[in-house]
């Protein structure tokens, strides 16, 4: 059993950083209860992605900045569509969310085990409890990011660093932050394996994200972009799948935009060159990844099983079922996207899959 700090800290990131902080650009962010509460404050506009030719990364690469972007104004805004504009449009690229969709894992389980190892290996370096209290405090400064001109890992160690007191934390320290950074790389590579027990591969997983390939769509691992690449290509393995099946995987290093902003939607169908209506997100997490890719104008579909957020107020009436159904429909010879011609009737009817 963990001991009972970090059962209080770590719960599902529940009670970090209650009190209210600002994020730039008229942004606030509350964390409460394993919720992240996002308050914002008027849109501006020109802030989504444009989508531009050519703008797709290489099969499985990290990419960089997206080159030749520019701000678009607002007429060149992607908007999201409704159900009768996206209803039978093909579907052209495929999102795929990992944690609790194509790998079975609970994050709720995961997060306060995988944050006690981590701020026990470098101890020496960092104070643990304050440690983890700012690397909270980073993940939610990046999900809250709206200054589109800096990655998500520059956007968190900016926070990390600023919010830790180099006499407590000797790892802090400008001499000793490459130390650091090389330790973090180091537990990824050697230790963060060692959590592989608390995930169960998906047997339907790569027969899917194969499936969605052969049919010609492009294929994106749309994971929350706040953990560097190096952890994501370890939990994509034990879901027994490779970076390279993907056009696209997420990272804390490609990535400007972040889960559950519809800008990250827009981003990653911007960088692999299809219009939001012509794309179709799965995933478990109403909050995440249902209401936000459909208010970006994209299909959605709920991959029953580690349902979570079902009462996130903005989700949509979306299909719903296994990964299995998914995958039936996946090989039908029949189009993409008839079946969401009229998605009301779907709404929790497996059946509408078989």
């Amino acid at each position: 059993m963990l001991p009972l700090y970090w059962r209080l800290v770590t719960d599902s990131m529940a009670d970090w950083l209650r009190i209210p902080w600002e994020i730039g650009c008229g942004f606030h962010a509350r964390a409460r209860c394993g919720n992240l509460g996002i308050l914002r404050g008027p849109r501006r506009r020109g802030t989504a992605f444009p989508l531009r030719g050519g703008a797709a990364t290489g099969r499985g690469q990290a990419g960089g900045a997206i080159v030749g972007m520019k701000t678009p104004g607002p007429e060149a805004a992607p908007r999201a569509a409704g159900a009768a504009e996206t209803g039978d449009a093909p579907v052209r690229a495929v999102l795929f969310d990992l944690d609790g969709t194509l790998l079975e894992l609970d994050m709720a389980r995961f997060l306060p085990v995988y944050l006690q190892r981590l701020a026990s290996y470098v101890a020496d370096l960092f104070e643990p409890e304050d440690f983890v209290h700012q690397l909270m405090r980073a993940t939610a400064a990046v999900i809250g990011n709206r200054d589109r001109s800096r990655t998500n890992e520059r956007v968190l160690y900016d926070t990390f660093w600023s919010g830790l007191d180099p006499d407590r934390h000797p790892g802090a320290r400008p001499e000793r932050r490459a130390e650091a950074m090389a330790r973090f790389d180091r537990f990824y590579r050697t230790e963060f394996g060692r959590l592989r027990h608390l995930a169960r591969p998906r047997p339907e997983a790569s027969r899917v994200v194969a499936a969605a390939r052969a049919r010609g769509c492009k294929v994106v691992l749309a994971t929350s972009p706040v953990f560097p690449r190096v952890a994501i290509e370890e939990r994509l393995r034990w879901a027994g799948l490779d970076a390279g099946q993907f056009d696209l995987v997420t990272t804390l290093e490609n990535m400007h935009t972040c889960k559950p902003q519809p800008d990250y939607y827009y981003e990653v169908a911007a960088r692999v060159g299809v219009e939001p209506v012509h794309c179709l997100m799965v995933g478990n997490d109403l909050r995440d990844d249902i209401a936000p890719a459909a208010r970006a104008g994209m299909r959605v579909y709920v991959v029953e099983g580690l349902v979570v957020n079902e009462d996130e107020p903005g989700a949509p009436r979306a299909p719903r079922g296994s990964l299995g159904q998914l995958l039936a429909w996946m090989e039908r010879p029949a189009p993409l996207g008839n079946i969401f011609a009229n998605r009301a009737t779907l709404h929790g009817n497996s059946a509408g899959l078989q």
